[in-house]
C-alpha cells in the first residue's frame, strides 16, 4: 500500500490558507470489498468529497463518488485542538482484488472555497462470496451471499476448463444459489461467481463418493448386516473401491455395526441433502473395519450411534479417515483408535457433532500410530469431557469451531501425556455457554511440552474458566443469548450489531451468512 499527501495545493485566499488543510488522510482498514479511511478535520469544512478511481493515483476515470456532510460524521477521536479531530468512514460496494486510488477535497459551501486533494492508493484482497456447496455424486449445489452485485458463476474442471456458465436469473440471485447437473463422481472442480468480469469469489468443490467406484444403493430396508453382505458379495464380484449412497429424504434402521470387508480399499458413503437441507437419517449407525483399509469417507450424513463409537479402529490399519457435511449424535466418540491401529490422518470438516460421552470427541490411545487431526468449520454442542484424548506424539489442528455448552458440563478441554506431545494449532474458535454452571480448564493438566495458544479465539462470559487458563484467549462481554441469534434452538448465526470482533472470521463459517 502505498500513501502520498497533498499539503500544498490548496486554495489561498487571506484567512483561510488553513481552514480546508486535512493533516490526516490514510487507509485505516481495507476488505475485499471495502474500505475504512481515516482523516482529520477540515476547519470550516462543510462537506467532503470522496472520488475513487482503478488506476495508480491517475484519476483517470473516476468511478465512485461520495459526498459526506461535516454535520453528519460522528469524531472517532475527538481533541481541544479542532485540527486534529479525526473522523474514520467505510466506503463499501467496492470490487476485489482490485486497485483503487481514492483523492479526497473538502469544500465551505458558504464560501465556494475548496481545498486541493489528498490522495491515496490501496489494493483490495480477493472476495469470498460463496459460503457454502451440498454435493451429490453427480451434482454441486452452490451458495453465496445474497447481493445484486452478481451476473453470472461458472464451473471450471482441474485444468480451468469450462465445464458450464451460468447466466444468474433474478431468482437465483435472490435465493443466492445454484446447482450444475451431470457432473462425474467423486471428482474436484473449481467455482467462480463473477460480476461481470470481476470475481468475487473462488470455491473448489467435489461431489461426493469416489471416482470410478461401484456404486450401491443402499435399500430402504437395510439395515447394518445387509449392507455388510452386500459389500461382501462386491468384493466377491471383484469391486475394490466402492460408493454407498442413502437416498434423500430416507429414514435407514442401520441398528449396528457396519463391517468393511476384506478387499475393499477405499469406500465412501454418502447421503444427498433434499431441497430443505435435510440429510438422509442413519439410526443407530457405527463403522468398523475388518482388517485394513486405505480410505475410508462419511459424508453428508444425519447419524446416532447409542452411545457407542462412531468410527472405530481397534487395531486395525488405514491410510485416511474423512468425514464431511454430517450431523453426528449420541456418540462416545466420533473417531477412537486404540492399541495397535495405524492411521495416517484424521479429517473431520463442516460438520455438527452433539451429546458426546465421557471418551472425549476424539479418542487416541496409547501404542498408536496417527499423523493428524484435523478439524475445521465444525460446531460442536453438548460436550462431554473433552475435545480430545489423546496419548500419543501427533498433530491436533483445530480450527473455525463454534462450541456451545448449555447444560453439559466439560471439566477441560485437552487431555496429552506431556512425555509425548502432541502439537497444537488453534486457530478462530468460539467457545461459549454456561457449561452446565460448570468452571472450564484449557488441559486436564499442567504440560510443558506442549504449548498452546489461543490467539485468536473468543470465549463467552458465561463461560467461566478455573485454574488452567486459555492462554491468549479474548473474552466477548456477552454471553451466549447476547452473541448468537438463537443458540437454545440451534441458531448460531452472530447478532447483527453486537460489535462482535470474530464476527466473519471466528468460529464454524456455515454461521457466517
Amino acid at each position: 500500500m502505498s500513501c502520498e499527501k497533498d499539503y500544498n495545493d490548496w486554495v489561498v485566499e487571506s484567512g483561510h490558507d488553513r481552514l480546508f488543510k486535512s493533516l490526516i488522510f490514510e487507509v485505516s482498514k481495507v476488505q475485499s470489498t471495502s474500505v475504512e479511511l481515516k482523516f482529520t478535520k477540515g476547519i470550516g469544512a462543510t462537506k467532503y468529497i470522496f472520488e475513487f478511481s482503478k488506476d495508480n493515483l491517475e484519476f483517470k476515470e473516476i468511478v465512485k463518488t461520495v459526498e459526506i456532510s461535516a454535520a453528519s460524521l460522528v469524531p472517532f477521536a475527538t481533541s481541544p485542538n479542532q485540527a486534529k479531530v479525526e473522523y474514520r468512514e467505510l466506503f463499501t460496494e467496492l470490487d476485489g482484488t482490485t486497485g483503487y486510488s481514492v483523492r479526497m477535497k473538502s469544500i465551505d459551501e458558504t464560501t465556494g472555497l475548496e481545498s486541493g486533494y489528498n490522495q491515496i492508493y490501496f489494493e483490495t484482497p480477493a472476495e469470498q462470496l460463496f459460503t457454502n456447496y451440498f454435493p451429490t455424486t453427480s451434482s454441486i449445489k452452490l451458495q453465496w451471499t445474497v447481493t445484486p452485485r452478481v451476473t453470472n458463476v461458472v464451473l471450471y474442471d482441474e485444468q480451468m476448463q469450462v465445464i458450464k456458465d451460468v447466466v444468474l436469473s433474478p431468482e437465483q440471485k435472490t435465493t443466492g444459489m445454484v446447482t450444475f447437473d451431470n457432473l462425474t463422481i467423486g471428482t474436484k472442480y473449481i467455482a467462480k461467481i463473477f460480476n461481470e468480469t470481476n470475481n468475487r469469489g473462488t470455491l473448489n468443490v467435489r461431489t461426493s463418493g469416489i471416482a470410478n467406484s461401484t456404486v450401491y444403493n443402499v435399500l430402504t430396508t437395510d439395515d447394518a448386516s445387509a449392507i455388510g453382505t452386500a459389500l461382501s458379495n462386491l468384493v466377491v464380484g471383484g469391486a475394490t473401491n466402492i460408493t454407498v449412497a442413502f437416498a434423500e429424504g430416507t429414514t435407514y434402521n442401520i441398528g449396528g455395526d457396519i463391517t468393511i470387508p476384506t478387499g475393499v480399499n477405499d469406500i465412501a458413503f454418502v447421503g444427498t441433502a433434499d431441497s430443505n437441507g435435510n440429510l438422509p437419517v442413519l439410526s443407530n449407525a457405527r463403522f468398523r473395519v475388518q482388517t485394513q483399509i486405505n480410505n475410508l469417507i462419511i459424508q453428508y450424513l444425519q447419524t446416532t450411534s447409542s452411545g457407542s463409537f462412531f468410527v472405530e479402529l481397534n487395531g486395525k490399519t488405514a491410510k485416511d479417515i474423512f468425514i464431511e457435511g454430517c450431523k453426528v449424535s449420541n456418540i462416545n466418540s466420533i473417531v477412537r483408535i486404540s492399541s495397535g491401529t495405524i492411521l495416517n490422518d484424521i479429517n473431520v470438516t463442516n460438520t455438527w457433532i452433539s451429546n458426546t460421552g465421557g471418551w472425549g470427541v476424539f479418542n487416541v490411545g496409547s501404542g498408536t500410530t496417527v499423523n493428524s487431526i484435523n478439524v475445521s468449520n465444525c460446531t460442536f454442542t453438548e460436550i462431554s469431557t473433552r475435545f480430545a484424548d489423546v496419548r500419543v506424539a501427533t498433530k491436533v489442528n483445530f480450527s473455525n469451531i463454534t462450541c456451545v455448552n448449555i447444560t453439559m458440563a466439560m471439566s477441560h478441554l485437552w487431555l496429552f501425556d506431556n512425555n509425548k506431545p502432541a502439537q497444537v494449532s488453534l486457530q478462530n474458535l468460539i467457545l461459549a455457554g454456561p457449561n452446565g454452571g460448570a468452571k472450564i480448564n484449557s488441559t486436564n493438566g499442567n504440560y510443558g511440552n506442549i504449548p498452546m495458544s489461543y490467539a485468536g479465539s473468543y470465549k463467552t462470559n458465561d463461560l467461566i474458566v478455573d485454574t488452567r487458563p486459555f492462554t491468549g484467549i479474548t473474552e466477548v462481554p456477552l454471553n451466549i443469548y447476547g452473541l448468537f441469534v438463537d443458540p437454545a434452538n440451534g441458531d448460531f448465526h452472530i447478532k447483527e450489531g453486537v460489535g462482535f470482533a470474530g464476527t466473519g472470521v471466528a468460529g464454524d463459517k456455515r454461521w457466517f451468512d
